[in-house]
């Protein structure tokens, strides 16, 4: 029996708040910087957390964290 794949942080409802907290950031950027960009950009609590909860590595570009925190399905919708 295998395990159902993760569910992602976020739902594809909540990708124009991702944009919008993204938007601007500097990359590469690790998790707390884009927590702290999003926070800044007055983003939900969700958005800032589960930027947050991220793996600490850099992150190259809004695309990446999208796709990670959404799923594939948003990979045509992460863009700007």
């Amino acid at each position: 029996m295998t395990a159902p794949p993760p569910r992602p942080a976020l739902d594809r409802t909540q990708l124009g708040a991702l944009r919008h907290a993204l938007h601007g950031a500097t990359y590469p950027a690790r998790p707390s910087q884009l927590a702290a960009h999003a926070r800044a950009r007055r983003a939900s609590e969700a958005v800032v957390r589960a930027l947050a909860a991220l793996p600490d590595h850099p992150l190259v570009g809004p695309d990446q964290v999208c796709m990670t925190l959404i799923g594939r399905f948003a990979q045509n919708e992460c863009g700007p």
